[in-house]
């Protein structure tokens, strides 16, 4: 089964917040989308009129013609979607970061990954020009078609194993998911005594700035940094009537003292 010498047509398999960015971009970029699927009509309707494209809410009912299925799902429902979806003589790609390449083996001939890593959320706009775009293929017919496609989207367009690709999404978790739980608790602590997080967005802001421009290792502050256990303390009493707050801060400080122990 060949390939087409470019891709022209694409059809989305979930209408969830990758797919909400990726169909607009490609859209814009010159690519039709032929088609989207969804569980969620409401999800489906939306998409559909975003993008300019016909929906279906049965995967039985996905039309064939088309060049290319970006399959954007929750992980847990990726083998199960094509497990009714007939793509064996299609181009075929997951957008996941922890889930093998090597899932879409037995559902066509050619597949692979296109993994934005960034996080992505209906409705706020995100530059895609500046994402970076984890890119793996089954065969070199295919990697090329998908780095085509990625590159008209992104400057930023590297090629990387499924291990790889696995380690970035453990990284992304720690910096992003993992950092935004960190915004959340502070926000809380200083909402529940009528402070307002707006006290610490420049700190937000510059911590973000210094570890971009000079190395996240390079500008690490602070009591645990500095081994001021006085200050520990002190911040420990504060918490002890929230012992969970008071487990993870404990827990943060250990992790700062051996990482910069000197």
């Amino acid at each position: 089964m060949s390939l087409p010498t470019k891709i022209h047509s694409v059809t989305l398999i979930g209408a969830g917040n990758v797919n909400w960015h990726l169909g607009r971009a490609l859209s814009l970029k010159g690519y039709e989308i032929r088609e989207l699927w969804s569980r969620s009509e409401s999800a489906a309707r939306e998409l559909s009129s975003r993008i300019g494209c016909s929906y279906s809410l049965s995967v039985d009912e996905i039309r064939k013609e088309t060049d290319l299925y970006i399959v954007a799902v929750k992980d847990f429902a990726i083998q199960p979607v094509l497990s009714k979806l007939n793509a064996s003589n299609k181009l075929v790609v997951h957008t996941a970061g922890s889930v093998p390449m090597d899932v879409l083996s037995g559902h066509s001939g050619h597949f692979g990954v296109l993994y934005p890593l960034q996080t992505l959320s209906k409705h706020i706009p995100v530059n895609l020009s500046e994402v970076p775009f984890c890119i793996e293929a089954s065969d070199g017919e295919a990697l090329s078609l998908l780095r085509t496609l990625a590159e008209d989207l992104s400057g930023f367009v590297r090629e990387v194993n499924s291990y790889q690709r696995l380690l970035l999404h453990i990284a992304a978790v720690f910096a992003s998911n993992y950092s935004n739980l960190m915004y959340t608790l502070a926000s809380d602590l200083l909402e529940a005594e009528g402070l307002s997080f707006d006290f610490l967005k420049p700190l937000v802001s510059e911590t973000a700035r210094k570890a971009i421009t000079s190395g996240p290792a390079r500008v690490q502050t602070g009591p645990a940094k500095r081994g001021d256990q006085t200050v520990i303390d002190r911040h420990l009493g504060i918490l002890s009537s929230q012992p969970e707050y008071a487990e993870i801060y404990k827990l943060l400080a250990e992790r700062i003292r051996k990482r910069f122990k000197s």
